[in-house]
């Protein structure tokens, strides 16, 4: 497995994945731009020339926000996602020095709050009707292990 940043032409294969994982995949658009903006935060893991899973990310009031991470069904349970989570963890507490890194997730997704639970996240707070469909999210943090800072700054967090 090779864990490379995305280029323009992984779309298509992201873009699956994307709608296999989720029922409101995010659109094309929206990944690429997102990708414009932080281009140092989307990774692919790549398996025989096939990408098999990804991640994307942003910075918000400069902690990293985990946006998107996903899998191919049949690749799950494999390590993958947990590379592609240390690979971009690895870019924000190593190479940008974030404080926090955080993302949402639905609180009716028990494998995905599982996994990060795992990877060290913690549940920050609930945020009532965050998705178009009216779930809620849990808004999930992980503190930077090298750094001093003691709390989030931002109020919305």
């Amino acid at each position: 497995m090779i864990i490379r940043k995305f280029k323009a032409e992984d779309i298509d294969e992201v873009e699956e994945i994307e709608k296999e994982a989720f029922k409101r995949p995010y659109p094309r658009n929206l990944i690429l731009g997102l990708w414009t903006m932080y281009p140092n935060c989307f990774y692919v893991a790549e398996i025989d020339n096939k990408i098999v899973g990804y991640i994307l990310g942003t910075l918000d009031f400069g902690n990293g926000h985990i946006v998107s991470l996903a899998v191919r069904k049949e690749f799950r349970k494999k390590g993958i996602g947990t590379a592609l989570l240390k690979t971009l963890e690895n870019y924000y507490f190593n190479v940008l020095n974030c404080g926090y890194i955080v993302l949402e997730v639905r609180v009716s997704n028990i494998p995905a709050r599982k996994f990060y639970y795992k990877m060290g996240y913690k549940d920050r707070k609930l945020i009532p009707k965050y998705y178009e469909d009216g779930e809620d999210a849990i808004l999930m943090i992980k503190k930077n292990p090298n750094s001093n800072v003691r709390r989030l700054i931002i109020t919305l967090w």
